[in-house]
């Protein structure tokens, strides 16, 4: 064998007990969901479904009907004249036939861009008609200040209120723009320090339900502390290895450690992890080897 292989199987070996050694699954079994501290654990599709069609009103529907996840994960951004789309990144161009921020165009402009597939941007107003009096709730982030109104006004008028909650990633300002609008609605904030965790807590707000927090943030101390708080946790459970979830889920690794929400690419998989019987050593073994550190930030 070359030496050029055995440097490279010596490197593969070495990272993948490094991370091992700073993700292996904690002693024991994970709590039965009927002892979960806050009554049972959720699988979110990130995006609706990272490998299929992101961010598209059919993938939704899909995921829906799967009933492998609890939650669908979408990113809104806001037209120049206040309507609301669904769609992640800042510029148009990446990831659709239009150019620019979407801030910048008409809604009737942004109905006019495709997606890869052929799909239309979908408008906020209509991923809401299609989840009502479905079993499946939004977890919908603000990527900008100006789609904080919009977005909660049209939850308000649909009668959502008690089935969408909206990400303020760690942004204060993000916060209590939201909370101005509305005191009702249900919000997620991002912790990545223990100021973060502290701030949260001393809002007494019963409507910030959610908190994010990275894998490598995402202790059992600081679990525990924000289920003491009434808090739900969320983390992005593919953080957890480096395949993202192509072949199996990650999420064992974030309920074993309490966490409420894992959000995941890969639902079918994840939310099959929820099962105690699974947990097994052999089980364990393929998501022990793809198990890496990950100290980016989550910004998804």
């Amino acid at each position: 064998m070359s030496k050029a292989k055995l440097l490279l199987i010596a490197l593969m070996v070495t990272g993948t007990v490094g991370a091992y050694a700073k993700y292996r699954t904690p002693e024991g079994l994970p709590p039965e969901i009927s002892e979960h501290p806050l009554g049972r654990t959720y699988v979110a599709a990130h995006r609706g479904g990272y490998f299929g069609l992101q961010n598209v009103q059919r993938q939704f529907d899909a995921t829906t009907a799967a009933g492998d996840a609890d939650i669908l994960e979408m990113d809104l951004h806001a037209s120049s004249d206040g309507d609301v789309f669904v769609y992640h990144d800042d510029d148009l161009a990446t990831k659709s036939t239009c150019h620019g921020e979407p801030r910048t165009l008409t809604s009737a402009q942004i109905r006019q861009c495709r997606l890869p597939a052929g799909d239309p941007l979908p408008r906020f107003e209509e991923v809401l008609a299609h989840a009502k009096g479905k079993r499946i709730f939004l977890d919908a982030e603000f990527k900008t200040m100006d789609v904080i109104a919009p977005a909660i006004e049209l939850a308000t008028r649909a009668g959502m209120l008690d089935q969408v909650y909206f990400q303020t990633q760690g942004d204060r300002a993000k916060y209590t723009a939201a909370r101005a609008v509305s005191k009702d609605v249900y919000l997620q904030y991002k912790a990545t320090k223990d100021e973060d965790i502290d701030w949260v807590i001393a809002q007494r707000d019963p409507k910030l339900v959610v908190v994010e927090m990275n894998a490598t943030f995402a202790t059992g101390a600081r679990i525990a502390r924000l289920h003491q708080a009434g808090k739900r946790v969320s983390v992005n459970s593919w953080r957890y290895q480096m395949l993202e979830e192509r072949l199996t889920a990650s999420c064992d690794q974030a309920f074993r450690r309490g966490v409420d929400i894992a959000v995941t690419n890969n639902p079918a998989s994840c939310s099959a992890q929820r099962d105690p019987r699974l947990y097994s050593t052999q089980r364990q073994a393929l998501r022990d080897f793809l198990m890496r550190p990950n100290e980016k930030g989550d910004n998804d």
